[in-house]
């Protein structure tokens, strides 16, 4: 049996590999985050069906999947809508992730760990959302307009029970506090908020929808706890709350190449494996044996 001689690789080709390779890195991350990491499986198998049938010569199979994958296509953007429009937005995002911002000061850090140490201490609830690089109106309702210095006893005000706005939650960006009284989407996922009060239900839901960092101290029980990332965990001491906290200024900052190229090679290795795997195959398959 003589094998076909393959192609031999040009600048092109290699650069035609990286991008293919970028894209499926990318869809990979898209459906992790999304929580659907067992869509993502399904679809590799069956594009891993398709490119064997075409290379097989199966037409059939291959004419059934190509009308497959154009249906599947729409019903991934009627069904992840909501997940595909908060993927342009960070897009957007970082392409102008330049931007400095100013409230990672030690002043903003103490004076949030120190009003939150307080509300623990005298049982009052306190939801504080600490806005990361995504944007927040989308998934924020009511409350009123402040843009008022981040202050103790400005944030003590409004949680107290006598105000309007205690119930809600508070919007910090830049030192400021934006809004107050803001309601937030509730989290779905049934499992972890089984035995949640609505403060953090919402913590939880806007984290899990954006990179904001929110700060939700029980009205029960005087807890402190953090919701980053579709993950609520509970802070034991205020020494932890102003590592966390700090950590979150230094990540929102503007950082320099060398740091996200590190941050990049860091993380999700076994994705980026995978895409790869599929440019290479998809090369060798389509260019490289054509």
């Amino acid at each position: 049996m003589i094998l076909p001689a393959i192609k031999k690789v040009a600048a092109t080709d290699l650069a035609d590999m990286v991008l293919v390779g970028v894209f499926v890195y990318g869809t990979l991350i898209w459906f992790k985050r999304a929580k659907t990491a067992f869509v993502a499986m399904g679809l590799l198998v069956l594009a891993a069906v398709y490119v064997f049938a075409r290379a097989a010569g199966l037409y059939l199979t291959t004419w059934i999947l190509q009308g497959f994958f154009a249906v599947l296509v729409i019903a991934i953007i009627v069904i992840f809508q909501e997940e595909i429009r908060a993927m342009f937005e960070r897009l957007a995002v970082w392409s102008l992730s330049g931007r400095h911002h100013d409230d990672a000061n030690p002043r903003v850090v103490t004076m949030l760990v120190r009003s939150v140490g307080d509300f623990s201490r005298d049982r009052i609830g306190a939801l504080i959302v600490l806005k990361g690089k995504d944007p927040l109106d989308r998934h924020t309702e009511g409350g009123w307009g402040l843009n008022g210095d981040l202050s103790e006893a400005l944030l003590e005000s409004i949680f107290d029970s006598h105000s309007l706005g205690h119930d809600g939650a508070v919007l910090v960006e830049d030192g400021r506090v934006t809004r107050f009284g803001v309601h937030l989407p509730l989290s779905k996922e049934f499992g972890k908020i089984a035995h949640l009060g609505t403060r953090h239900t919402a913590a939880l839901g806007l984290s899990e929808l954006a990179d904001a960092l929110c700060l939700v101290v029980s009205e029960e029980k005087g807890t402190i706890s953090i919701a980053r990332a579709g993950e609520l965990r509970r802070v034991t001491d205020l020494k932890s709350l102003e590592g966390i906290l700090e950590g979150f200024f230094r990540q929102r900052g503007p950082r320099g190449a060398q740091d996200h190229l590190r941050n990049f090679l860091s993380r999700n290795t076994a994705e980026k494996a995978i895409a790869a795997a599929v440019a290479v195959l998809l090369w060798v398959i389509f260019v490289g044996l054509g």
